[in-house]
């Protein structure tokens, strides 16, 4: 749940991430220093993220209105299905958790898309067969065409299944 989330500086956790996720945030970057900000969704070409990242990326795209961000999972790796039991690819958050849920999911990604700069949050989810998994995300926020942050690009380090 995104209220159990212990958020710090990016001083403070990108010195000790495990691999995948160190590398992810390498790749992240290296697209805003060649945007020289925060960079375009357009930027990001599957052919260029690292091999071994794909199964864990997860794109979440923001279609504000009514003073609501209404988030939607355009797209979650293999490695999502793999660990959670379900594909979320293409479904909106309304409709996948309740009011509550996703009234905090979009105060968590509103300050990624605000902040434009990597978060980091340790969570965990609820599989099929009720067993709880634990994960560690980053979250790096993408510019739309007309140069407005609504996108997220993520990461998803599931903690009982990868080193």
């Amino acid at each position: 749940m995104p209220d159990a989330a212990e958020w710090t500086g990016a001083d403070a956790w990108l010195a000790t991430l495990p691999a995948p996720l160190a590398l992810f945030v390498d790749y992240w970057q290296g697209l805003r220093d060649a945007a020289g900000g925060v960079p375009p969704r357009s930027a990001v070409d599957p052919l260029q993220i690292p091999r071994s990242l794909l199964p864990n990326i997860g794109l979440v795209e923001a279609r504000p209105a009514d003073g609501r961000l209404n988030l939607r999972f355009r797209l979650l790796g293999t490695g999502h299905r793999r660990a959670t039991g379900r594909d979320y690819s293409g479904r909106s958050f309304d409709d996948l958790y309740t009011p509550e849920q996703v009234a905090a999911f979009e105060r968590e990604y509103g300050a990624v898309l605000a902040g434009g700069e990597p978060q980091l949050a340790r969570r965990s989810s609820l599989k099929l067969n009720r067993e709880f998994i634990t994960f560690r995300r980053i979250l790096c926020p993408l510019l739309d065409e007309q140069g407005i942050p609504r996108h997220v690009i993520g990461y998803w380090h599931w903690e009982n299944d990868q080193p």
